[in-house]
């Protein structure tokens, strides 16, 4: 899979009507995920992807804006649409799955 389509804010009612019909495309066919820099390049086209779809974020039912949920919506589209080899080599090149235990904290 090449590019990601991200349809989050039309499908969860997040974003202004006028997104809806515009769904965002995430390339992906220049980035090695399974390097830092790889993945920090998706990083910012994911938050880049979520500053244009949640800019006037509501959460469902409220009035209230809620950037911060459509944004979260948003990466999560994005993590569950990658096929799953890309999203190990993600996992590993960000260092996700490292606990890190401060020396002094022993």
């Amino acid at each position: 899979m090449k590019t990601l389509i991200l349809a989050a804010a039309a499908a969860l009612s997040l974003a202004a009507p006028a997104m809806a019909a515009d769904p965002l495309r995430i390339s992906l066919a220049d980035l090695d995920l399974g390097t830092p820099s790889g993945a920090a390049a998706l990083d910012a086209r994911i938050d880049a992807a979520a500053d244009a779809l949640c800019r006037d974020a509501r959460r469902p039912g409220s009035r209230l804006s809620d950037r911060a949920y459509c944004e979260a919506g948003v990466r999560a589209e994005v993590m569950a649409a990658l096929p799953l080899r890309a999203r190990a080599d993600y996992v590993r090149a960000t260092d996700l799955l490292t606990v890190r235990v401060p020396t002094d904290a022993r």
